[in-house]
């Protein structure tokens, strides 16, 4: 890079040794005008700014898009759209309210009502906090309306910045929904699957161990439609003024994640949370990550086991099994992957074991996860297993 830009500035240098020198106009500056963006199932219709980008989920029962500003790393804005086949009077409308946001909604796990307003088109806007991990709360606003037999939620997240606030709500007065769509009738409850983006983190945990080492883990899960493989995860610690102190990299655990997977990642501060450190950032990928998705390993259909737990006398949870092949199949280097959950979901602990162990088919192996440290009390846990051929 040093030897291109001195060869450019010999160049300039060149140019101006005789006659009079010709600067170049500036480039345009980029196009945020708006755009209608319409929904390939057709069921809605939004003006979004054309530099903003959009993550589509297009299925039988659920029609959404969620739309980011540039160099933003989550989503400002997501519509979801339901058929649930009946128009809802008010009584059953705040029914389904309710239900949404007490048992439905995807992020309802960590998801707090603060309070709720109807509007005056008939929709209803709800007010409420994500409790994100390090004890931080994400502001968010949800509009719920019906249009006949179409039931909406629009998620906002809400911004300090007043004019990026008055930028969503005159985004969020073009939204329309098209009556005459097809979209397959279905519970409500398919609406917890909305999702805006194919990789998502999920049951984010921080922890510290007695001897002072920080964990942040967590699980990756991919609802893209392709499978994904070595999967980098980085955690920033940060200042309060945003400032980073430490960080850690790691791949999320296994040697693939399926379209629908889940896989648990865990990453280590070996000198524990500086003390200047209020915060984190957590990413997927990086610019040299690649990911194969013809990729092959085997799973569930090629691999059975049988598990069970118990404890050392040193508190340490140790989990036992027997793997077999029952493939028609040679497989080799089994990996088995643990992900240990505390009793609201939120993962504790995780790590895996790599046997080398080869297998033909019908063939059985013995293997044994140790798990010695974990951020809370353990309520359950899950075994996972694949295998190159």
């Amino acid at each position: 890079m040093l030897r291109r830009l001195m060869i450019l500035g010999l160049l300039f240098l060149a140019g101006c040794t005789g006659g009079a020198v010709v600067f170049a106009p500036p480039p345009p500056p980029p196009d945020v005008s708006a755009l209608l963006y319409s929904h390939p199932a057709g069921i809605f219709s939004v003006s979004v700014p054309r530099n903003w980008s959009v993550y589509e989920q297009n299925t039988t029962v659920v029609a959404s898009a969620a739309f980011s500003p540039p160099d933003d790393n989550q989503p400002a804005l997501e519509f979801t759209v339901v058929n649930t086949g009946q128009p809802a009077n008010s009584a059953t409308f705040g029914t389904l309210i309710d239900r949404y946001q007490q048992q439905i909604r995807p992020d309802v796990t960590y998801y707090t009502e603060v309070s709720r307003q109807a509007m005056g088109d008939g929709s209803w806007r709800i007010s409420g906090l994500r409790h994100l991990p390090g004890g931080l709360s994400q502001p968010l606003n949800t509009f719920i309306q019906q249009s006949g037999t179409f039931l909406s939620v629009i998620d906002v997240l809400v911004s300090n910045d007043a004019q990026r606030m008055t930028q969503l709500q005159q985004i969020i007065n073009t939204f329309a929904v098209n009556p005459t769509a097809s979209l397959e009738v279905a519970d409500p409850k398919v609406l917890g699957y909305a999702s805006a983006s194919n990789i998502e983190f999920l049951h984010i945990t921080t922890w510290t161990t007695p001897q002072n080492v920080f964990f942040i883990t967590g699980e990756v899960v991919n609802r893209g439609s392709s499978q994904l493989t070595d999967i980098p995860v980085r955690a920033v610690l940060k200042t309060p003024d945003n400032v980073p102190v430490a960080e850690a990299v790691d791949t999320v655990m296994g040697y693939s994640l399926p379209p629908g997977g889940f896989a648990p990642f865990s990453l280590r501060f070996g000198q524990g949370q500086p003390a200047l450190s209020s915060t984190f950032d957590l990413s997927l990928g990086n610019a040299d990550w690649h990911s194969q998705s013809d990729r092959v390993v085997y799973g569930q259909d090629e691999l059975k086991w049988q598990d069970k737990s118990s404890f050392e006398a040193d508190g340490s949870m140790a989990i036992d099994g027997t793997l077999q092949n029952i493939s028609q199949k040679p497989i080799i280097s089994p990996r088995v992957v643990a992900t240990v959950f505390d009793s609201v979901g939120n993962v504790i602990a995780a790590g895996f074991v790599d046997l080398t162990a080869a297998l033909n088919p019908s063939d059985t192996t013995p293997f044994r996860i140790l798990v010695p440290e974990m951020g809370g009390q353990p309520a359950n846990y899950i075994v996972n297993v694949q295998a190159m051929p």
